[in-house]
């Protein structure tokens, strides 16, 4: 099911516009599998890119004083079939936090069609100590701007 609670509110990750975080991309004639559609693998690259993007964008991502992200769960729905040549965008927004953890939302777009949505908890940790750490309020906020919510 692609409609998520954020907050109090439920989010569709189908719609591109529900995403104030959309990366692009380019599909190559090489991210095809032999039966002319992208290759499965290539939707969790895509959404790796986007969720590193997002991360960057707001100071948080991995190494920044002496902290990390670790993926705890993810999961892809695939919706339809994406096609070469074309173009991807990736929206990425927090569905809830936690305290040392969230929970992304995500949506793939094939020349603006929905082709999977998809979903993971991330957790903050320590990279001496590899222990769960909270997340930090300032990044909580920064997130929060870009259309994460709880």
């Amino acid at each position: 099911m692609a409609k998520k609670i954020v907050g109090k509110k439920a989010v569709d990750l189908t719609i591109p516009e529900n995403f104030l975080h959309m990366r692009q991309d380019i599909l190559r004639f090489a991210d095809l599998d032999r039966n002319g559609h992208l290759n499965n693998v290539k939707f969790f690259e895509f959404c790796q890119e986007s969720r590193v993007s997002l991360f960057r964008a707001v100071g948080a991502h991995d190494g920044e004083n002496g902290r990390a992200w670790i993926i705890a769960t993810l999961s892809i729905d695939f919706i339809a079939q994406a096609h070469w040549p074309g173009n991807i965008e990736t929206g990425t927004l927090v569905l809830k936090f936690g305290n040392s953890s969230l929970q992304l939302g995500q949506g793939v777009f094939n020349d603006g069609r929905c082709v999977a949505t998809a979903e993971m908890t991330m957790v903050r940790v320590d990279l001496e100590s590899n222990k769960p750490q909270p997340i930090e309020p300032v990044l909580r906020e920064r997130l929060k701007m870009l259309g994460g919510q709880g």
